[in-house]
């Protein structure tokens, strides 16, 4: 398998993603827009994984790349292409389809609830996949479900967390993939927010010590062995 990854941001890179593909001896080939990289469109892949950034889909006067982007995401989502696309990737994804992308009230930053909706269990993306469970967030930002795609996860802080397209297609707005040495290089570098009344924001303490990465990195690789048995093989699954 030929994974291609489009990488926005230096502190947001593959995490378990990586050691999943390493371990099945996958071959992962990485274009770095944050550095100017232009995007593989003459290239072959069986997988391609759209990563997060601290950019935003909208404002396209400040970050011009979302533009082409968001065009060749659509023509590979009409060509059938295998995609997983996470926060800011999967905010791009949405606007490609004809979705929009929204600030929220608030931020959500640290590990909170997610749930499936009636039904996602049967996608075969989401397969042996809990129900409910506790992953890292890290946006301000929402996006909406396109027509041409199935809301699949939701929780009281962000009505839309996911959505799937056909059966080969997966957005996230959390990050499934980030491990503990992520996590602490972005929180290291990255702006540190003050924690709100609410507890959508966490502390750095919180964030750190928190004993979730385990649950993230099973829910990770049951979820890329599921885009294994999807790429060999293929069922139609039109929505």
């Amino acid at each position: 398998m030929i994974i291609q990854v489009i990488q926005h941001d230096p502190l947001l890179p593959l995490g378990y993603i990586k050691d999943w593909a390493n371990e099945n001896n996958y071959q992962i080939n990485t274009a770095k827009i944050y550095e100017g990289d232009p995007l593989p469109v003459d290239e072959t892949f069986d997988l391609l994984v759209i990563l997060g950034g601290r950019q935003t889909a909208y404002e396209t006067e400040n970050y011009p790349f979302v533009v082409e982007e968001a065009e060749w995401l659509r023509k590979l989502v009409d060509e059938n292409q295998s995609m997983l696309a996470i926060c800011l990737g999967a905010q791009i994804l949405s606007t490609a389809l004809g979705g929009e992308v929204q600030r929220m009230a608030h931020m959500e930053i640290g590990w909170h609830y997610l749930y499936e909706v009636e039904g996602a269990a049967q996608h075969p993306l989401l397969k042996g996949l809990p129900s409910e469970i506790r992953l890292f967030q890290h946006h301000q930002d929402f996006f909406s479900i396109p027509e041409r795609a199935e809301k699949v996860y939701y929780n009281q802080n962000c009505n839309n967390q996911g959505f799937v397209v056909n059966d080969n297609i997966l957005a996230l707005q959390f990050h499934p993939e980030i491990d503990a040495i992520g996590i602490e290089e972005f929180l290291a570098k990255d702006q540190i927010y003050e924690p709100d009344e609410e507890v959508l924001v966490q502390t750095e303490k919180q964030i750190i010590n928190d004993d979730k990465f385990e649950a993230g990195r099973k829910y990770l690789y049951n979820l890329m062995d599921n885009y294994k048995a999807v790429i060999n093989q293929p069922r139609p699954h039109e929505v």
